[in-house]
């Protein structure tokens, strides 16, 4: 097993280094295991707006399908790792977006491109977007928070509210522009945040073992998340790749979770398709191609 590396901290991460997305491919009932799915376009321009109408329609893998990713991928893939993860859903289905970053002493790569997307925030014109201002999706999507409810003017109008849609979409293209940061997503249906985290915990666990590599996990929390550190302390022992405990740490204080939320949430409108974000339903596959679709755990159990 790999040498165990040092805790996470924002400032000090991860350096750049060789890395690669894998390919997603279906397998299941209705879609032979080598066939891969159809990728769409692989970035957009930063400052286009998408409205309804402009969004491509996507077929929805079908119920029970699971993707190729969801075993180890090849070895070159899987140097020791650092994965950032959070979560979306409701009360039918729930998602777990995350990205990952090879693990070695230095700056990070991604820690840049994510500090220069909300340096170009701060100097943007339409919001008055100041340092160390969380940044959630749910609620830039709807239309909340002081970035857009200043504490004097006028309440956003239907412009504004695009605008502020489109941070999102902007800072989902800053990460795909990071070379060696690789995405993915899994969700189930009927199951909750704690018992989908666990099943993901198993998967990533299953990767590393293949690949004789060793990872850890920094996720959106407060530390009190007894059932998150349950699902690490249930690996066995003897084939334990996941080290340590989650790394729970506050979204609103750590950037690069703010970036795994939007990932979360992308992948999220992508599954549940509500007509209000019509606009937003081809941003996970189109912007991150090689991701694949969120890969379907419920069909473990």
């Amino acid at each position: 097993m790999a040498t165990r590396p040092p805790p996470y901290s924002p400032s000090a991460a991860v350096p750049p280094a060789e890395w690669s997305e894998w390919s997603g491919r279906v397998v299941g009932d209705s879609s032979p295991s080598d066939s891969p799915r159809p990728n769409g376009v692989a970035y957009v321009d930063h400052h286009r707006r998408l409205s309804p109408r402009s969004a491509r329609s996507i077929t929805l893998p079908p119920q029970g399908a699971v993707l190729a990713a969801s075993y180890p991928p090849p070895e070159r893939l899987l140097s020791d790792s650092v994965y950032f993860l959070d979560d979306s859903g409701n009360s039918d289905i729930s998602v777990f977006g995350f990205f990952r970053v090879p693990w070695v002493e230095g700056p990070s790569a991604a820690d840049a491109q994510w500090s220069a997307f909300l340096e170009e925030l701060q100097f943007s014109s339409d919001f008055s977007y100041t340092p160390g201002y969380p940044l959630h999706a749910v609620d830039l999507l709807g239309g909340r928070g002081r970035l857009l409810h200043p504490e004097s003017g006028p309440a956003p109008g239907p412009q504004r509210k695009r605008e502020a849609a489109g941070i999102v979409l902007q800072g989902l293209e800053a990460l795909a522009q990071v070379p060696e940061l690789t995405v993915g997503s899994v969700y189930r249906r009927g199951a909750t945040r704690e018992a989908l985290y666990a099943d993901l915990v198993e998967m990533i666990n299953n990767w590393h073992a293949e690949a004789g590599s060793s990872c850890r996990f920094v996720v959106d929390g407060n530390g009190t998340e007894k059932a998150l550190r349950d699902a690490h302390r249930r690996l066995p022992s003897d084939c334990r790749y996941v080290l340590g405990d989650p790394e729970l740490l506050p979204a609103r204080g750590t950037p690069l979770l703010q970036a795994a939320d939007f990932v979360a949430h992308a992948a999220y409108q992508f599954l549940v398709r509500y007509p209000a974000r019509a606009f937003m339903w081809d941003w996970y596959p189109r912007v991150f191609p090689k991701a694949g679709l969120p890969i379907d755990l419920g069909r473990l159990h």
